[in-house]
């Protein structure tokens, strides 16, 4: 008995989220396709009815973290509690927090991947690029700034401090990084006001 279409596409989906989650997690090395897609509940022999590749499931994990990434903020901005923060407070808050930083598999994948990026694929890479022209330009809109110079700078400091907190081994210092990160941020917004 054969796969309906719904059900061939919920099985992708399961994969890519499985895969999102690891390569976040582990990075992009460490994500085995068997292992992959034994999470997803399906055999390593059904991998390529859903994908050509390991590279192309690993773009197609990447772009659905980004999408992820993109909803979550969505979802913040349009939160009724969220509307006594200014919109860069609410991008920063997206990003600079212990949760975020404990939760690499939920999380941003340009935070999660800015040090193995260096040595991926070029499409990795391009989609990367391309997350940090459309952080950077959201930065700005939320700065009303017509430049996105100190968007660009606000993004490096928040991938810098999400990577750092990730890689110390004292949770005061991760904490402390985070929050001088945000504190940092937050006075350009003060700039802008």
């Amino acid at each position: 008995m054969g796969y309906s279409q719904a059900q061939k596409a919920e099985s992708r989906q399961r994969v890519l989220e499985n895969a999102s989650r690891q390569i976040r997690e582990n990075g992009i090395d460490a994500l085995g396709v068997a292992d992959c897609m034994r999470s997803a509940g399906l055999t390593h022999g059904a991998f390529y009815g859903h994908f050509s590749s390991r590279d192309a499931l690993i773009v197609e994990a990447l772009e659905h973290a980004v999408q992820q990434s993109e909803k979550r903020m969505a979802a913040r901005a349009a939160n009724p509690d969220a509307q006594d923060k200014t919109p860069l407070a609410l991008l920063a808050d997206a990003f600079l927090n212990e949760r975020h930083v404990r939760n690499p598999g939920e999380g941003c994948a340009l935070c999660a991947l800015a040090g193995d990026a260096r040595h991926a694929i070029p499409d990795v890479r391009a989609l990367l690029t391309r997350y940090v022209q459309v952080l950077a330009s959201r930065i700005a809109g939320a700065m009303a700034s017509d430049t996105d110079g100190p968007a660009l700078a606000i993004v490096a400091t928040i991938v810098g401090a999400v990577t750092l907190a990730r890689a110390v081994d004292d949770d005061e210092l991760a904490k402390s990084i985070i929050a001088s990160s945000l504190d940092l941020v937050m006075a350009q917004d003060a700039d802008v006001v």
